[in-house]
């Protein structure tokens, strides 16, 4: 499996009070600090969620990812999923497809491209998903 097929994987969305839920994982192979996670574009049937509404739930704790940069003593692993609540009018039940887009932009400290500049990785998905 490559690293851009564990991203979103094909039970990860579920809808949810609200919006959907939708779980992430890690684009590496190594585990990175929560600081690390730059952003997420994440796209539903066409309509593009603006980064300020999405929630990442961290250890029970609902956050936004403005909030992501002081977790830097806070791990994000591999094998686990980040949950991410996504508001969205339009809902569609179990059982129905819809089109996933994400961008996950991941900030990789230890390989550095520039003075004091680390790598960001931007890993894009796009599929096809059946709603849980």
């Amino acid at each position: 499996m490559t690293l851009e097929a564990q991203v979103l994987g094909d039970k990860a969305v579920r809808a949810a009070e609200g919006g959907y839920e939708v779980d992430l994982h890690l684009a590496w192979y190594r585990s990175l600090p929560y600081s690390c996670l730059e952003g997420i574009d994440l796209t539903i049937n066409d309509v593009t969620v603006e980064r300020a509404a999405l929630r990442v739930n961290v250890d029970g704790r609902e956050l936004g990812l403005d909030d992501l940069p002081a977790l830097d003593d806070e791990w994000w692993f591999v094998q686990d999923a980040l949950t991410v609540r996504v508001p969205s009018e339009q809902v569609s039940g179990p059982g129905e497809e819809i089109d996933v887009d994400v961008i996950l932009s991941t900030r990789i400290p230890y390989i550095i491209i520039g003075p004091e500049t680390a790598l960001v990785q931007r890993t894009h998905v796009a599929k096809k998903v059946v709603v849980q």
